[in-house]
């Protein structure tokens, strides 16, 4: 079901969450069921639990008008920072999955918030699977879809390496990084 952009959850809550420590609070990942990131963040909000649910716009096909519809930039997770009783309260909620505890949550802080900056740079921001170099990966889309290659370079753009074995040649190519999934 889509909703009105104005009526989406508040994306960070509190507004100072990743610029505030809170002491005798942890931070954890929370794993949700099937699109149920916007429900558990508005159950949270609604018992002043502290979460971060990163939220891009995105335009959703329509024959005779342009729309766009919030959507969670990490499908499936929501950061929270909660004590054990926020925790319980969320996993009655039925929309946890499950939790992964955050070893180093000033890591976790730091990365947050350059996401969160990268949000409001108004620049195209596309979620892509976590890939490194010399990782096998498939085209998901365009001219070359199910091609696969290795990724031997990884900056704007990823250079894959399309090998033709039973003459040990290959070839490279530049590729956009949200065309390619991990093999």
């Amino acid at each position: 079901m889509t909703i009105a952009i104005d009526q989406n959850p508040a994306p960070i809550f509190p507004e100072d969450l990743l610029s505030d420590a809170y002491p005798g609070k942890t931070w954890n990942v929370f794993h949700v069921k099937s699109r149920r990131e916007k429900a558990l963040a508005d159950f949270l909000f609604r018992r002043g639990i502290a979460y971060y649910l990163p939220l891009v716009k995105k335009r959703q096909a329509s024959r005779n008008r342009v729309r766009y519809s919030l959507v969670p930039l990490f499908s499936g997770y929501v950061f929270v920072n909660c004590d054990e009783t926020g925790r319980h309260a969320a996993l009655k909620s039925n929309h946890v999955g499950r939790i992964i505890e955050v070893k180093d949550g000033a890591t976790l802080v730091q990365e947050l918030r350059q996401v969160h900056q990268a949000l409001f740079a108004e620049k195209a921001l596309y979620p892509v699977d976590f890939v490194s170099v010399g990782q096998r990966v498939r085209v998901i889309k365009g001219p070359m879809k199910d091609v696969e290659g290795i990724v031997f370079r990884k900056d704007k753009k990823f250079r894959l390496a399309l090998a033709v074995t039973s003459i040990m040649q290959s070839i490279s190519v530049e590729i956009d990084a949200d065309m390619v999934e991990p093999c």
